[in-house]
């Protein structure tokens, strides 16, 4: 049965098309995933379906700043090139009038389900409810009439209904189970439900529940790795330690095992995902026995938006594909394969480096830079990216200390933030212990992610710095120096 686009969606693509080439590309990715207009936040909903990667994510396509979120929608074969397939939801129900939040999707019998957050204001109180959808092509949405799947009537007492958000599906056996994160006094905590038909829900129980681990976890995830069960979420004001945590809202994970008898989970310490200045509230799928795919937002929460300010008429970037896997008991994270086959021929450097200095050929804003540096007669290291006039993003390392630092202090336009940031949004550190550092650095326009050695650590941010591209290194001692620069081609040559 085919359906029609509701008129809700029908108007926000109609906008979409008559304005979205109107919007300011300064910052924009040539790889990455911006909104085609509007603002982007959360991904939700990443699924492979029907032969092409599906990837929904929050959008307010009528303002750069989130008012009315509803989902857009983009599709991918390779997970590097995009297709904008435009509006997929948008708010036009009372459980959802004030906005359609974060999910997930699901196939089931032939047909893409998704399950997402319903939100809305009553008196000035909020209450969010699991609502649920389908399309048979991928693309255009029909929400059950039966809507809210699991309201205030599943919600265990004590457990917030006003943050009770970003439904998580999967299928274990012949059973639907999905994560919902929330909150009660003293405590974070997900909860778990459980169902035959994805229409008929019913509570299972406390999934995970810790105290002193933030006042909310929003979008969790659940991905079985091997034998080890890989949970995934990001927790508001997280308490800060020596390195990690130090953005107001961070992304966290654990290991552990699903006891699925009881419906909860034995897991370990929560680490931090992305040690970077932005990334938040990603979304994994599965793709293979011991690996998923994971992509973020990055950007943060409580913090101004230049594109915004500067009248780009967009806001939102979503991090690169990451293969995700676990290793001798910790989190590893590399870029999707097919984005190696987009860079043009290599501009090599061989050079013993003493001091700052930079090379021909080696600078851009859009390219993969991979560096060498052999610390062994050197105490540090940097490069500056996105360098020029004043501007740069550097990216230090302290050999004796074993900290990797990412700043952008003078990153050009200012980012200004919640006062509980001990990041600033400018500054992050990160443990690291290596002899001969090896990076691996996608630069976008407006964003770098840098991967460590062999995605054992993984440092991201945006940059708005008016354009510039300069690279320069420069060393503490004597460092004997390779490096890589291949610049973006758009094109894949695999």
């Amino acid at each position: 049965m085919k359906y029609t686009e509701s008129e809700a969606v029908k108007a926000a693509n109609a906008y979409i098309s008559a304005h979205k080439a109107e919007v300011n590309d300064l910052y924009r990715g040539n790889y990455h995933l911006n909104p085609e207009i509007g603002w982007m936040n959360d991904p939700n909903g990443f699924i492979y379906f029907k032969g092409q990667y599906h990837l929904f994510y929050q959008n307010d396509p009528f303002h750069a700043e989130n008012i009315l979120a509803g989902w857009s929608h983009a599709v991918s074969d390779d997970l590097v090139t995009w297709k904008q397939l435009g509006a997929a939801i948008r708010p036009d129900h009372d459980y959802d009038a004030d906005g359609c939040w974060s999910g997930s999707a699901v196939e089931k019998d032939g047909r893409l389900y998704i399950l997402y957050t319903g939100h809305y204001m009553r008196n000035g109180v909020r209450l969010e409810t699991q609502n649920l959808a389908w399309s048979d092509d991928g693309i255009v949405f029909h929400k059950y009439e039966g809507n809210p799947v699991i309201g205030p009537d599943l919600v265990p007492e004590g457990t917030s209904t006003e943050d009770f958000r970003d439904p998580y599906v999967w299928k274990h056996g012949d059973t639907y189970y999905l994560l919902a994160g929330t909150m009660e006094t003293g405590y974070a905590k997900v909860l778990l439900f459980k169902s035959k038909d994805l229409f008929h829900w019913e509570y299972f129980n406390t999934f995970l529940r810790r105290a002193g681990a933030g006042f909310c976890w929003e979008c969790p995830n659940l991905v079985p790795l091997g034998d080890t069960d890989l949970f995934v979420v990001s927790p508001v004001d997280y308490p800060h330690a020596e390195h990690a945590f130090h953005n107001y809202n961070s992304t966290v994970y654990a290991l552990g095992e699903v006891l699925y008898g009881s419906g909860k989970m034995s897991a370990g310490a929560f680490r931090e995902v992305d040690y970077g200045i932005d990334f938040y509230a990603p979304q994994l799928m599965k793709r293979s026995e011991n690996e998923a795919l994971m992509v973020g937002w990055l950007n943060m929460w409580g913090r101004s938006y230049p594109t915004s300010e500067l009248g780009h008429g967009w806001v939102g970037t979503m991090s690169l594909p990451r293969v995700v896997t676990v290793e001798n008991g910790a989190l590893r994270q590399r870029p999707i394969e097919a984005l190696e086959n987009y860079f043009g021929e290599p501009v090599k450097v061989k050079d013993t480096l003493e001091g700052p200095k930079s090379y021909d050929g080696i600078r851009g804003g859009c390219l993969l830079l991979k560096v060498k540096a052999d610390l062994a007669n050197a105490s540090a290291f940097s490069v500056n990216l996105f360098e020029g006039d004043g501007v740069r993003l550097t990216l230090s390392y302290d050999k004796a200390a074993g900290v990797a630092t990412l700043d952008r202090t003078h990153g050009g336009v200012t980012v200004r933030y919640d006062p509980r940031e001990l990041s600033r949004a400018s500054l992050r550190t990160a443990p690291y212990k290596a002899d001969v550092l090896e990076l691996a650095i996608y630069l976008d326009r407006g964003s770098a992610e840098i991967f460590f050695g062999d995605g054992e650590l993984v440092m991201s941010s945006l940059v708005f710095n008016g354009g510039a591209d300069g690279i320069s290194f420069s060393a503490e001692g004597s460092v004997a120096l390779e490096a890589e620069c291949r610049a973006f081609t758009g094109k894949g040559n695999g």
